[in-house]
């Protein structure tokens, strides 16, 4: 994992760090660049501590059943590390390492996360409640999403690899991208590398960096989306920049079966930035009562998010 060292990055560098060195495939290379992070900057170790006061403050640690974590580098507490960690457990575990799979059907269930090598040694992760198919013959290899997100990092073959998302289709000989979809609507992300992207609308030829957002009854929309932020859901993060309460609490709701719900239509208009950890919704709730006007009340099968009266 390598991390540019700009300043307006630092933060969420810090966080993406506590989150590797919990991870479960978390090796000695890991905390070798870990100390070279460290030591680039000055203010690379104090954004680590921050982050993890920022961990515990939203929701604390909650109980890990899993053995635990191999100890931490030098200068790095037990506490720092554990709160990093803490952002990824999830309903069925995330950090699986990758998983050696054969040619057919993956999927995650709510709130799991898993990655996988296909038989041509693409990697794979899938998010939440995610399914795609793979297939290969000696002409194009083929990754069906059925539904959900999938990250693909491309091993590079002479046979064109085809990512289908319904009637919309990305084409690339190699690199990463990032798809989403949600019944109709498709969001297909350059990472690294470019795609040729085909939909109802024509072709386009997507750059590394570039998204671009396709639904029914609507025109493709291109934009340059902040790429940290797009990936923090692989470190069991999600990251809102001046969004509504409304969806900040549909994104979170994808990770849990215990529902957020919004009580008011004010609430739901309120406006929220920041990095929040998935699979803990009364921790988010939380979270939103202390920045915002609102009260919460939790049920054993729902949380409710009103505004103050």
């Amino acid at each position: 994992m390598i991390f540019r060292s700009k300043p307006e990055n630092k933060n969420r560098q810090a966080a993406d760090w506590l989150a590797r060195l919990h991870a479960d495939d978390r090796s000695v290379r890991d905390e070798a660049a870990f100390h070279a992070w460290l030591k680039a900057d000055p203010s690379h170790a104090p954004a680590f501590e921050n982050a993890s006061t920022i961990w515990d403050a939203v929701g604390g640690l909650r109980d890990d059943p899993r053995p635990a974590p191999p100890r931490p580098p030098e200068g790095v507490s037990r506490r720092a590390v554990m709160a990093g960690g803490a952002g990824l457990i999830l309903t069925c575990g995330l950090g699986l390492g990758w998983q050696q799979a054969h040619a057919g059907v993956y999927e995650t269930g709510v709130g799991e996360q898993r990655r996988f090598v296909l038989d041509d040694n693409t990697r794979i992760m899938l998010d939440t409640n995610t399914q795609v198919r793979f297939t290969a013959n000696s002409s194009r290899r083929l990754l069906s999403l059925a539904s959900g997100r999938v990250d693909v990092e491309i091993a590079r073959d002479v046979r064109p690899f085809v990512i289908e998302a319904g009637e919309r289709s990305a084409i690339a000989p190699a690199g990463r991208l990032d798809l989403r979809r949600d019944d109709d609507v498709v969001l297909v992300t350059a990472v690294q590398g470019s795609a040729q992207v085909r939909s109802g609308n024509g072709s386009v030829e997507l750059a590394a960096g570039h998204r671009i957002a396709m639904g029914p009854g609507r025109q493709d929309k291109l934009d340059q989306p902040e790429i940290d932020d797009l990936l923090a859901w692989q470190s069991g993060r999600l990251a809102f920049r001046d969004e509504t309460v409304a969806q900040a609490v549909a994104e979170m709701n994808r990770y849990s079966r215990r529902e957020l719900v919004i009580a008011d239509p004010q609430a739901g208009a309120l406006r929220l930035s920041g990095v929040y950890r998935v699979g803990d919704p009364e921790a988010f709730a939380r979270s939103l009562a202390e920045l915002l006007p609102v009260e919460i009340a939790a049920e054993p099968d729902k949380i409710r998010i009103a505004a103050y009266r």
